[in-house]
């Protein structure tokens, strides 16, 4: 992969994990995608099982921060076992995604780098035209590293619960971003209004006394 014409964005996040670990999370495409809060896959087709140079990955998806929707295939290059890959895009302004692993004294560094064809000026393009090209930046990278940090973390305190890695990861995480934010809205909601109700409860049984 030649960036050397190419734009980039990126975002690093620190985790108590080995760089081992890391990458064997990381490894598993789907679950890292559907991480993105704002990432809503419709269709994920892949052609193995296990992360492999050369992988190919068929997938439909609506990115709600950008309103962008896109079937694509995805391919694996790059490949270096405990160190990181790089996911190429067949289509679209980004071109790639690369996943870096360091690791460092007490936990490794996962960082998401996505590179970008360069926006040149064009005369003869139109500002509408120009502006749905700039559109299809991908604005949800820092959430998505706020969101994979969060559920590592979760994990890592978490993860020995019975069920607690199944509810994550075969009920939570497939549902569509949209449902999640509602989902948690609800429980949040439903929560306030049981500490208001045992609040309550208890003035008024101290008022009874």
């Amino acid at each position: 992969m030649d960036n050397a014409d190419r734009d980039s964005a990126w975002v690093t996040i620190d985790t108590p994990w080995s760089a081992s670990q890391l990458f064997e999370f990381a490894s598993d495409l789907q679950r890292l995608f559907r991480l993105n809060p704002y990432l809503e896959i419709q269709s994920w087709e892949t052609d193995r099982k296990i992360l492999a140079e050369g992988q190919r990955v068929r997938c439909q998806y609506l990115n709600e921060m950008n309103g962008v929707a896109r079937e694509l295939t995805l391919s694996v290059s790059g490949l270096k076992p405990n160190l990181g890959f790089i996911l190429n895009y067949s289509e679209g302004l980004k071109r790639a995604t690369e996943i870096i692993i360091e690791p460092k004294s007490n936990g490794a560094v996962l960082m998401i780098k996505d590179w970008y064809d360069a926006v040149v000026e064009n005369p003869h393009q139109t500002p509408a035209q120009r502006q749905a090209q700039l559109k299809e930046v991908d604005r949800s990278l820092t959430p998505w590293g706020a969101a994979i940090r969060r559920h590592i973390l979760g994990m890592a305190r978490w993860g020995q619960l019975p069920f607690y890695r199944a509810w994550r990861e075969r009920f939570w995480l497939p549902m569509p971003p949209r449902n999640r934010r509602i989902s948690r809205l609800i429980i949040w909601t439903t929560a306030l209004e049981f500490v208001v109700f045992i609040l309550v409860f208890s003035i008024y049984w101290t008022a009874m006394d």
